[in-house]
């Protein structure tokens, strides 16, 4: 009976050495848990700090872009109001040079008008000179076919009066035929 012995007795150490390895899985299953409970706390806790990390850098990001708003706006704002009168000089600067050109337009205007009166009075001018030259003209455009009859005529002027070589057998010519026909230039 050794071995039913044996058996017997290594049956009962299979079953402690079994209830011992239950023992020990149901306490490595406790201590796993245990761990998953704590890594699981860990965990949430964890990403309850890093939801307050990311509160506080984006209340850190809001209060630097806040303060980097007023810092820029303090840096420029000296700036901006030296851009603004610069602005203003200048405008006042081209609305004096406005009044300027304007005062050379108004003078170059004036100048114009002037030339233009001047020119009228002086085309007036030699219109009624034209006219009386015109005048003079006819006057001698008439005294013409007189000259051209004197040319023709053996005449002469004798103290202011015209001396005329009358032909002796030439016809006569006038109301009482007293008057006779010059004899003509050799």
């Amino acid at each position: 009976m050794s071995n039913a012995q044996e058996l017997s007795t290594l049956l009962v150490s299979l079953q402690n050495t079994l209830k011992l390895q239950s023992a020990l899985i149901a306490k490595f299953e406790q201590r796993e848990m245990r761990m998953q409970a704590a890594f699981d706390q860990r965990m949430q806790a964890l990403q309850r700090e890093v939801a307050q990390a990311h509160r506080r850098v984006d209340g850190i990001v809001g209060e630097a872009g806040a303060q980097i708003a007023k810092e820029a706006k303090d840096a420029v704002a000296p700036v901006a109001a030296q851009y603004d009168r610069e602005v203003s000089t200048t405008s006042a600067q081209l609305k004096k040079a406005n009044k300027t050109v304007w005062m050379w337009f108004g003078a170059a205007g004036a100048i114009l008008l002037l030339v233009l009166l001047v020119g009228w009075a002086v085309l007036g001018y030699y219109r009624r000179e034209l006219v009386i030259v015109k005048d003079e003209l006819s006057r001698y455009e008439n005294a013409i076919p007189v000259l051209q009859a004197y040319y023709a005529s053996d005449v002469a002027i004798c103290g202011g009066r015209v001396c005329v070589n009358v032909d002796p057998g030439g016809q006569r010519a006038g109301n009482e035929r007293q008057y006779r026909q010059a004899r003509p230039r050799p």
